[in-house]
This record gives structure tokens, sequence and C-alpha cells, in this order.
């Protein structure tokens, strides 16, 4: 085996070794001495398949050792490259999923999509054999496996980063395409205002820390890891009427929320009253057990699910009333700006979907909702004034089918 090239202090009117060309190839050129004693220049680049630096380092030992030890020339075996699972679980792994701080959802999810789709495919491959040709396959498999196109570009992304990162760093040559699907979003899923009504009146009877958790998710947009996280003290500001969130809990870890970014929202008049009839010591986190800790994944699921079917509603979760509170806001005609800050969107993309939804389903507005807006000049606190009213609408109830009496839920 040839051994490191000896390092030379190089003034700086000198090149380096290994540099890289103006085309983009990188090369290398050097002089040194034969076994005669006799001094030569030598110059090469690297293989057109792996156009790294560290294959110009390699494609250098090579000539050198063709030159000094011509009897052993063509022994030396090139470098081989890292295979995919070392990398992935490895540098890749430290850092960049460490080093830039993924949240815990991001790192589950990278975390499951390896162990699933990758690891059984490329865990022994080397980095520079993952071509576009094994990503076509690897798509091809996806789809007869019926995995939906959503799904398929996540796990591609999943591949595509590691190898991104890779490339960056001079492992490869270059990063493969990966095809992803352009796909239509499907549409938000909301309550309208008389589910809405029915969910908040199903809520209050299971008690107070309930229903100001789906006051908190309805009434202010707030997922349910901010819910949990919520505190007192610190996020809660009674006099003013605002809601802070500065941070969520998903999976037992407590971090910043989704964006990464602070934002502060007006509380309605509903969720105020829930607050203030709260009989706890104001401390510590809002929704919380009896011993002060905060409630589990599976406890806030379990619950939504139990309120959903005493309001005789379809099952869904907590994400549906934040989607509710974003739909009727853009209904009632909120600035989309001012949504985006309220919702902590880090893209106007994001907000402008509900936009469009509520422009798709433009209705007339419930009479005790145009009424709570009356009198008010500030479009904001006009548009919060309107929110808060929902939780008073009682739809008629001529011809229904089920029969079903709607109590409001003030």
């Amino acid at each position: 085996m040839v051994g490191p090239v000896q390092s030379r202090v190089y003034p700086e009117s000198m090149t380096m070794p290994v540099f890289r060309r103006k085309n983009g190839r990188w090369s290398y050129r050097e002089k040194i001495c034969k076994p005669n004693g006799k001094k030569v220049r030598i110059a090469g680049t690297a293989p057109k398949h792996r156009n790294t630096q560290g294959a110009a380092e390699d494609a250098l030992k090579q000539h050198i050792e063709r030159i000094q030890n011509p009897e052993r020339a063509g022994v030396v075996e090139p470098a081989k490259v890292i295979t995919f699972g070392d990398w992935f679980n490895g540098r890749f792994w430290r850092e960049w999923v460490v080093a830039q701080k993924n949240k815990p959802t991001e790192i589950r999810s990278k975390q499951i999509i390896y162990r699933l789709h990758l690891e059984p495919r490329f865990k022994d491959t080397p980095l520079d054999e993952i071509d576009v040709s094994a990503v076509a396959q690897l798509r091809a498999d996806l789809v007869e496996a019926e995995l939906s196109e959503k799904r398929i570009n996540n796990i591609l992304a999943v591949l595509s980063k590691p190898l991104r990162y890779a490339a960056e760093c001079n492992v490869i040559a270059k990063v493969p395409r990966m095809g992803l699907y352009k796909y239509e979003r499907p549409e938000i899923e909301a309550w309208d205002f008389a589910e809405y009504a029915r969910l908040l009146a199903s809520a209050k009877v299971e008690g107070e820390d309930w229903y100001t958790a789906v006051c908190l998710a309805g009434e202010a947009g707030l997922r349910v890891g901010e819910v949990k996280a919520l505190r007192w003290r610190e996020d809660v500001d009674m006099i003013a009427r605002t809601i802070t969130v500065r941070q969520q809990t998903c999976n037992g870890v407590t971090t910043t929320p989704k964006g990464r970014t602070r934002r502060t929202i007006p509380m309605t008049t509903t969720l105020h009253e829930a607050l203030k009839r709260m009989s706890v010591v104001r401390e510590g986190f809002v929704v919380r057990n009896a011993d002060g800790s905060q409630k589990t994944d599976g406890e806030a699921n379990w619950w939504m699910a139990r309120i959903c079917r005493k309001a005789g509603l379809p099952v869904r979760y907590w994400h549906t009333l934040r989607h509710g509170y974003g739909t009727h806001a853009a209904l009632f005609g909120v600035n989309p700006w001012r949504l985006q800050s309220w919702m902590g969107h880090k893209r106007i993309e994001e907000t402008m979907l509900y936009v469009h939804v509520a422009e798709t389903h433009a209705r007339e507005l419930p009479q005790v909702i145009r009424d709570a807006a009356i009198g008010e000049t500030d479009p904001d606190a006009r548009i919060v004034r309107m929110l808060g009213a929902r939780g008073t609408f009682v739809p008629r109830t001529e011809g229904s089918a089920t029969g079903t009496v709607v109590v409001t839920a003030a």
C-alpha cells in the first residue's frame, strides 16, 4: 500500500498538488524524485466517474507509486467509497441531523424511512453506485407497493439528503436526480360552524382542562404539541388577552415550535372565559395532569376521539381544530399576512391554502357571527370577535333526520 503523500510547505506563489480547474475537474500536479534521484513533474486528473478531491489525491498517490516502484505498477487498489449505511449512520447523522438540530418528529421520520425502505436496499451499497437507475428501481418498487405520491416523495427526500451532503464533502462526484412527483395537496379538512359548536359543548362536559385545550386549538389555532407545552406565567397574558407560543412537546420532547419562531395570538372571548374559569393555580402548564405533569400524546388523542363521539361527530383529531381556525378566519376576511403570523407559517403559500378553501366554500355567515362584528372598526379585532362567536352558533334543526339537539358552548 502507498503511504500518504509527503506534506510540504508551499509558498503563496505556488499551487497545491491537488486543485480544481475552471471546468470543474479535480486535477493534480507535483514534482517528485525518481529512484535514481532525477526529479520529474507529474500531472493528471481524477476519474470522470468520480470527480472529487479525494479521487484526485488517490490518483496522485497511484501515479507516485508507478514512478517510484515501477515493478509494482498496477498493484495499488483504488480507495473504496463508504457505503450508504455507514455514511447515513455515521458522518451524515452526526454532522447533519444532530448538528442541524432536527426536531424529534423529523428524526423519528428519518429513522423509520431508513429502517423500512433504505436500509434493506442500500445499506451495503457504496455511495458512488447509487445512480439514476438505482433510484428509478426504488421508485418503481414503491409505486408497486401502492404508496402515495407524497409518501414516495418523502422517502426519496430522505435518500437525497445524505447523498447531497456526501457531494458537498467531496465523497462522491454528483447526486443522482430523484425525480419527485408533482401532486395536488388534499383539501384542508375543517369543522363547520355547527360541528364546531357541538364539539365545544361536548368538550365542556368532559371537564375544564380538555375544554380549555379544545379552545386553545380551535380559538387560537395552536397545534396539539403547543397546547401541551403552554405555560401560565410565561405564555398567557390575561390582561392583554394574548397567547404567546414559545415551544411545543412532541413524543415527550420539548423544543421550539414548528418553524422555530415565536408568535403571539389574540384571545377570543370564548378562550378568555375558558382560561378565566380554570380552577387551578396559574403556575406551570396550562393543561396538565393532577400532579402538574404534561398530558401525553396518547392521552390527548384518546380524549379528542371521546369528545368527537360524545358530540355525535366523526372522529377527527386536534389538527382539524387548527384547520377550522384558519379556514374560518379566512372566511371572515382576515388579512392573509396577519393570519400567517397568527398560525406561525414560514411561507405565505401555506396560509393561502386556507384562503383558497374559504373562497371555494364561501357562504352566508350566521347572524350571530355577523352581529359580533358590529361596532368594531379595527379589522383584526373584528376578526377575533367573529371567531369568538362561533361557539354560540345554534343551527336550525327543522327537518333534521337525526333529531340532534345542538346546545351552545358560550
